[in-house]
């Protein structure tokens, strides 16, 4: 007999409903309590230094996971793990876009009540629904969904939690139940649940965890069997001490791969590329990508969210975490980003197109020519920026690019490309390093400190570098040949508004530089 779940954790927050139709909504959605208040708090707080001026955050303070990235009836929905203040436990909060880029405030989505709090999910859209499946925390994964223009008004499948938590080994066998992702094939329904074999409580500090995507099917949403791992040998291309949190399993490019983005507690948010059997029901990972080589939960990449572009590509955004604990906002989310795969099998990651519809003054300069180790003032400010940069590394092992630098130079957040050569054999090799740095990007003692961050850049031809640099106020995303990307969060003061560069062991001329001050979205 099905479990009966009492409404013992109904929300604080006053549930708003709207009528159907589209005309209706948008009349109703003036006189939204929810609204209001978050107008009220987005205009008391979008001149603040550290509250970016075009990412995305909450409109009330804590911001966590984005979840259920979605395209219905003419514009892309994004959730998001809201904090309410009055009830801080996760409701899934709901903002709107045509672009990816202008984004506008909707009421709370989904709210707690027979779970304690609205954790993680994805959504799937059909012809005349869309379907949300998430964590919910305490009892187990759940269906709601919703038909209505806006997505305002969303129904709990009556038999949630259709996957509930069930009783397992002391290092979860058979199942864990947690994040899913949720798809559809010609028979029916499948879903992830993203968790990992160890012990219940190390999620976040078990060296010894190894991550599983669990899968189940359904064909009506309501019943749900077990069918397996998603892999037949588990994931060898991540180290012990990860696990699958937050999953996206979509297919990719034209060449009949799917790629696998999901969330570690201990290293960040990680992706596998490969083919995936319908029949068996298995994935097959061939590469691997990881997107943050940092602490966790300080400054850095946390958890994706993807969905189609309808061209063969996806759509990605992931949520960011901050190092200045004193914000009463906490976190933010990225910048869109659009993921193919290249003619090499290889992802490509750039912002969305749509992005250059901010820029506003703009800075250009072609073959600048820098002398090694002295430093070049730009005659550019500003503190929400899109740089575009290109150069050779063949005369000199590397160049720094400081943002955010304050007049007196004790303020600001390096960006350094890294040519390092070495012998292979009889030949002599060069490698390629992104380098971020932000030990000196701030003189206030709330920042929390992080340690430089290093990644290599692969696939660089001839020495030719292609970077692309956001900074918006207290964040700084980097895109370097369209294959790595990379961010960080920093608190500089208000005057840290210069731009410089320094050629680094020997003189180098910059190809391309083109700067462009970013006009904000509040």
């Amino acid at each position: 007999m099905k479990q009966t779940y009492e409404k013992k954790y109904v929300s604080k927050i006053p549930q708003e409903y709207y009528p159907q139709e589209s005309e209706a909504q948008y009349e109703a959605l003036k006189g939204s309590a929810q609204l209001k208040e978050f107008a009220e708090y987005r205009q008391e707080m979008k001149d603040h230094p550290y509250m970016p001026s075009y990412h995305f955050w909450a409109p009330n303070g804590k911001i966590n996971d984005p979840n259920g990235l979605c395209y219905w009836n003419g514009n892309y929905h994004l959730f998001y793990q809201a904090y309410p203040p009055n009830d801080p436990r996760q409701h899934w909060g709901h903002t709107v876009s045509s672009d990816m880029v202008h984004w506008k405030d909707l009421p709370l989505a989904i709210y707690p009540d027979i779970e304690y709090a609205v954790f993680s999910g994805s959504s799937l859209v059909e012809n005349d629904r869309v379907i949300a499946m998430y964590h919910g925390r305490g009892i187990g994964n759940m269906i709601a969904t919703s038909h209505d223009p806006m997505l305002l008004n969303w129904e709990k499948n009556e038999h949630c939690p259709v996957i509930p938590l069930t009783p397992n080994s002391s290092d979860g066998r058979p199942y864990r139940v947690f994040d899913p992702f949720i798809w559809k094939e010609d028979e029916g329904y499948y879903a992830l649940s993203g968790c990992y074999y160890g012990e219940e409580e190390a999620r976040h500090t078990g060296y010894n965890n190894k991550m599983v995507e669990h899968l189940f099917f359904s064909q009506d949403l309501s019943r749900w069997t077990y069918m397996g791992e998603l892999t037949e040998d588990g994931f060898p291309q991540l180290e012990l001490g990860n696990d699958g949190a937050c999953p996206y399993f979509w297919p990719i490019g034209t060449e009949g791969k799917y790629l696998l983005f999901h969330f570690s507690h201990r290293t960040g948010p990680h992706c596998l590329l490969g083919t995936y059997d319908k029949i068996l029901h298995k994935f097959y990972p061939e590469k691997h990508m990881r997107f943050n080589f940092g602490p966790i939960g300080c400054s850095s990449y946390q958890a994706p969210c993807t969905t189609p572009d309808g061209k063969g590509g996806l759509y990605l955004i992931y949520n960011t975490t901050d190092a200045n604990l004193t914000l009463t906002r906490q976190g933010c989310m990225t910048v869109m980003h659009h993921v193919i795969v290249n003619k090499k099998g290889y992802l490509n990651i750039e912002p969305v197109e749509a992005l250059n519809s901010l820029h506003t003054s703009h800075f250009s300069c072609h073959s600048l020519n820098l002398a090694a180790f002295r430093e070049t003032i730009l005659d550019v400010n500003g503190n929400a920026l899109d740089i575009h940069l290109t150069l050779d590394l063949t005369s000199a092992r590397g160049l720094t690019l400081r943002v955010l630098r304050s007049p007196d130079g004790m303020e600001h957040t390096d960006i350094t490309v890294n040519r390092s050569r070495m012998r292979r054999g009889d030949s002599i090799v060069s490698e390629y390093y992104l380098i971020a740095d932000t030990t000196r990007s701030s003189l206030s003692p709330d920042a929390e400190g992080r340690n430089p961050e290093v990644m290599n850049i692969p696939d660089v031809e001839e020495s030719h570098l292609d970077l692309r640099i956001l900074v918006d106020r207290c964040m700084v995303e980097i895109f370097a040949n369209g294959r790595i990307t990379m961010m960080q969060m920093m608190y500089p003061s208000k005057d840290s508004t210069q731009v410089s560069l320094e050629a680094l062991g020997g003189n180098i001329t910059i190809n391309s530089l083109d700067i462009w001050n970013m006009a904000s979205i509040y």
